[in-house]
């Protein structure tokens, strides 16, 4: 379901995902929490990975991560 400010996404009529709404014509921004699995079985891909990028200069890299 795409609103005004954000992005829902549903799975059936579970919601699973909600994003700010990207105003830039193809744009980008990716969810660190949502690759965390991935990168667990690749990783070497984190130190290079855009998503990782995206998440320290939005201040979302913690220690946690």
């Amino acid at each position: 379901m795409l609103h005004a400010s954000e992005l829902v996404v549903f799975d059936g009529r579970t919601e699973i995902a909600q994003h700010e709404r990207l105003l830039t014509k193809s744009g980008s921004r990716l969810e660190l929490d949502h690759y965390l699995e991935a990168l667990l079985r690749k990783p070497g891909a984190l130190p290079g990975a855009t998503v990782l990028e995206q998440a320290q200069a939005a201040g979302k890299f913690t220690p946690i991560h």
